[in-house]
């Protein structure tokens, strides 16, 4: 008997499942994969693409022709809620999909509800990017709110398209709190140092209560001027799993165990940002971590269907980061480790470009 495994979503872990099938399919299993947009666009070339460095195609995977090439069925739409105890999924047409098995890679949300009707924009979903950066890097003063890796190698790779191509103007940076907070304060110190050397304006410890048309309000009272406002702050949890009743944490990600299963479910799996781990709570939402999770996904998705032992995820104890600051230089973070130089950026372009061009 045939039985169904749905992927939802086609984050990081999920690109890796697909290749995984490829090579080693899955027997007597029906696999859909359900995604808004029939491409998934790859976050870490995103700083590249601003500066004018790589392509569109360059930058994104299509996932509708990988799918294809896997012998899973690509469904271009939306979910919106999870009906676990039945086995189904809804999408927002109001389609549905019963399932056997269910695997979630929805990657998280940046851009808060109460800003969603105002000129803010956000990477996420990450198919709208694009259109938003073309756009906004044009402008006299485009305004990151965000001071995390995404908001510093952003702000930074707008300012340098904006002096490749002489446009006036400056960017500015509001952050709620400091420079990369998650980093050490030495290292967030460097960071700072070089937004300012490089032009761009900085409010540190200022968090945005207000938006307007041409203008941020902080909590401080301070009132920055804008010509567009990109919004890169913390991760926010997708709706669709406070919707369905499962377990989520503090801020609505749904909860999952090392084996990447849902806490109350077993037929339920996740990965990425969408999920937090129950053994490792603190652990960053950051890609770095979801490529990791792709083979173990992959593994314990197989072994599940074919009634094998599951194995553990274990994340590693310190991950590298490379920002790109400009002018193919790289801001390179491991631990207590900087260096800020081309070797740098050449070693994330070589990362980049190998990560794509295994799911092209």
């Amino acid at each position: 008997m045939t039985r169904r495994l749905l992927l939802v979503g086609a984050g990081h872990a999920h690109l890796e499942v697909l290749w995984q099938l490829k090579e080693e399919p899955i027997n007597d299993v029906d696999i859909c994969l359900i995604s808004p947009s029939d491409y998934q666009y790859y976050s870490g070339m995103f700083s590249g693409f601003t500066e004018g460095i790589y392509t569109k195609e360059e930058t994104r995977v299509n996932i509708s022709k990988l799918a294809k090439e896997t012998g899973v069925h690509f469904i271009k739409k939306m979910a919106k809620k999870i009906l676990p105890s039945h086995h189904k999924l809804i999408c927002m047409d109001g389609s549905v999909y019963p399932f056997d098995v269910i695997s979630f890679d929805i990657g998280s949300k940046s851009l808060p509800e109460e800003f969603s009707e105002t000129v803010a924009r956000s990477i996420k979903p990450n198919y709208h990017f694009i259109d938003h950066i073309q756009e906004i890097r044009q402008t006299s003063q485009p305004l990151i709110v965000g001071g995390g890796a995404a908001g510093t190698e952003l702000a930074l790779s707008i300012q340098a398209y904006k002096e490749k191509h002489r446009l006036q103007g400056q960017v500015r940076l509001v952050t709620s709190e400091t420079i990369l907070p998650e980093s050490p304060s030495w290292v967030s110190s460097k960071m700072k140092t070089l937004l300012l050397k490089k032009g761009i304006q900085v409010w540190e410890n200022e968090r945005v209560k207000e938006v307007g048309d041409h203008y941020i309000k902080t909590d401080f009272g301070n009132k920055v001027r804008h010509t567009g406002v990109l919004w890169l702050g913390g991760a926010l949890a997708d709706p669709i799993f406070q919707r369905s009743a499962v377990e989520v944490d503090s801020k609505g990600f749904a909860m999952v165990r090392s084996t990447l299963q849902f806490e109350e479910y077993d037929y339920i799996f996740g990965a990425g940002d969408c999920v937090t781990l129950s053994d490792y709570p603190e652990l960053p939402k950051s890609g770095v971590y979801a490529v990791k999770q792709g083979p173990i996904l992959f593994e314990n998705l197989r072994n599940y269907m074919t009634a094998q032992p599951l194995i553990d995820y274990s994340p590693q104890k310190t991950a590298m980061y490379i920002l790109s600051t400009g002018r193919k230089k790289g801001f390179l973070i491991y631990g207590p480790l900087v260096n800020h130089s081309h070797r740098a950026w050449k070693v994330k372009n070589k990362i980049d470009r190998e990560f794509m061009d295994k799911y092209k």
